[in-house]
């Protein structure tokens, strides 16, 4: 079966790794109510299903405004939490961060842990060194061999962080963290978590590809299309369950030309080079965070260990493409998704 191809309307974007398609109307439905901005360099939309008679605006408002602090507070390269923390590990000092920085680094450090140390926080340092801490990624020179070296020797992970409350230290100087794999989806989570609070039962955050939606019991949830890879068209689609995350991490949105080069954004934490063999990964889970960071990881693990790292990771429902655009999906995913084309459905094997 062929899905639904996106409007304008319903269409963020198809630079997102997944997108928004129009969903069947219900009768005496009320037009969602949306808010949009920029935030996280990516565009970032929130949709409601508002109850009946129902102006959502202000709760709409309160969650744009919780993913704005988090994009100031957690970015790795400006001012804010995350850069001062940074800044006392390389000076070997001891710090206090709040209460929910010290569980995000928590739960970081146990999602590194489950990941084989694929999906790995800590090695900001070392993207910073490949220049993926610019806004704008311009062409230029891959770093010197020796100076990947010393943060290959260094082996910066979460596991070196001492947390004890909210007070954080490290040995480590060459640690330092980039939340870039796992804060979207945190974000997202936290966002949805707002909406919910404020009585709100059915909603999607789109963040720059890193979706997530809610819909009561009984209710139709929200229909995703998953892009093709550097493409305009889509691979598939599905339609969310109750509360849950579509997570794309892909190495063909992001990256630099180095020494004539593409190089993507994302590292392999262990060689500390550009990922090359798959390049587009979507993770399907009722956590956005969980959905983040294991993409990052499965991304990272390549086609002969993607499967070893999402059972590690618990996740069940996934989608992995090759650079040579071949498709590997787990059984949970191939139940769920509807191709959008006999094209992408004769390149795919079940994992």
């Amino acid at each position: 079966m062929h899905a639904p191809m996106p409007t304008r309307r319903d269409t963020l974007a198809l630079l997102a790794g997944a997108v928004l398609l129009p969903g069947v109307a219900r009768a005496g439905d009320a037009a969602p109510q949306a808010a949009r901005h920029f935030l996280f360099g990516s565009p970032v939309e929130l949709l409601v299903r508002p109850p009946q008679g129902r102006d959502v605006g202000a709760a709409l408002a309160a969650a744009m405004a919780g993913l704005a602090r988090i994009h100031r507070r957690w970015n790795a390269w400006k001012p804010g939490e995350l850069s001062e923390l940074n800044r006392a590990l390389r000076e070997r000092r001891a710090t206090s961060v709040s209460p929910a920085l010290a569980a995000v680094l928590r739960e970081a450090a146990r999602l590194e842990h489950r990941s084989h140390g694929l999906f790995n926080p800590g090695i900001g340092g070392a993207i910073a060194a490949w220049g993926f801490h610019d806004d704008v990624l311009r062409p230029g020179s891959r770093p010197l061999a020796r100076a990947l070296a010393a943060w290959r020797e260094a082996a910066p992970s979460l596991a070196q962080l001492d947390l004890r409350g909210e007070r954080v230290a490290s040995f480590n100087p060459r640690l330092q963290l980039d939340l870039g794999g796992y804060g979207k989806g945190v974000a997202v989570d936290r966002a949805l978590d707002q909406l919910s609070a404020a009585g709100v039962g059915e909603a999607l955050v789109d963040l720059g590809g890193n979706l997530a939606a809610m819909s009561g019991a009984g209710e139709p949830g929200w229909h995703i299309g998953i892009r093709e890879p550097g493409g305009q068209g889509l691979v598939g689609s599905l339609v969310t369950q109750g509360r849950e995350a579509v997570v794309t991490s892909g190495s063909y949105e992001r990256f630099r030309v180095l020494d004539g080069e593409r190089c993507a954004h994302v590292l392999d934490p262990h060689t500390l080079a550009p990922v090359t063999e798959l390049v587009s990964v979507t993770v399907v889970h009722p956590s956005a965070g969980r959905a983040d960071a294991a993409a990052t990881a499965l991304l990272v693990a390549g086609p002969r260990r993607w499967r070893r790292v999402a059972e590690r990771m618990g996740v069940h429902c996934a989608l992995v493409i090759d650079r040579h655009e071949r498709v590997e999906l787990t059984p949970s995913m191939a139940g769920r998704l509807r191709w959008s084309s006999l094209n992408w459905q004769r390149r795919a094997v079940a994992a």
